[in-house]
C-alpha cells in the first residue's frame, strides 16, 4: 500500500511538473499577449495615443487566426504561422511614413493601393476593415472609430 502511494505522488509529481513546464512554455512563446503598436520610424511625433492590441483577446474572444493580420507579400494570410515563427513588421514593406498622401482623383482601388504603401494606411485598412467586417457579420461593437482604439495622449 505504501508503495502505491510513493507511485502515485510521484506520477502526480511529474504531470505537474509537465504541466508547469508547458504553461512556461507557452509564456515564452513569440506571441506576446499585448503588442504595443508603436513606430518610431513611421512618424516623427504620434498625434494619437498608442494602441495597445491583445493577441489573447482577439485569438480568445474574437477567434482570429494569426493570418487573419499577418498576410505575405500579395496580401493573402498566412495561416500556417505560430507564434515561434519570426514574422516580418508591417513597417518592412509598408515603408512610407506618415499619414497617406493620395491622389483623390483615382479610382478606390487605386487609392486604397497608394494607401497601402504607407505603414499608417496599411495599419489602419488592416484593423478597421477586420472590425467592419466583423459588426457586419456578428452586429457586434468592434471598435471603428479613432478613440476607441487610441486612448487619450499622454500630456507633457
Amino acid at each position: 500500500m505504501k508503495k502505491r502511494l510513493v507511485l502515485l505522488a510521484l506520477v502526480a509529481f511529474a504531470a505537474t511538473c509537465f504541466m508547469a513546464a508547458g504553461l512556461y512554455a507557452a509564456s515564452e512563446s513569440g506571441c506576446p499577449d499585448v503588442v504595443t503598436m508603436k513606430n518610431e520610424k513611421a512618424f516623427e511625433t504620434h498625434r494619437m495615443g498608442i494602441v495597445e492590441f491583445s493577441h489573447k483577446k482577439h485569438a480568445e474572444d474574437y477567434k482570429a487566426g494569426c493570418g487573419d493580420c499577418h498576410h505575405d507579400d500579395k496580401g493573402q494570410p498566412l495561416a500556417d504561422i505560430t507564434c515561434d515563427d519570426k514574422v516580418q513588421k508591417c513597417f518592412e514593406c509598408h515603408a512610407k511614413t506618415g499619414v497617406p498622401k493620395v491622389d483623390r482623383s483615382l479610382p478606390p482601388e487605386e487609392r486604397a493601393k497608394q494607401e497601402l504603401e504607407y505603414y499608417y494606411g496599411a495599419l489602419h485598412a488592416n484593423c478597421i476593415d477586420c472590425h467592419k467586417e466583423f459588426n457586419k457579420e456578428n452586429k457586434g461593437k468592434a471598435p471603428v472609430a479613432c478613440t476607441q482604439c487610441h486612448p487619450k495622449p499622454e500630456k507633457k
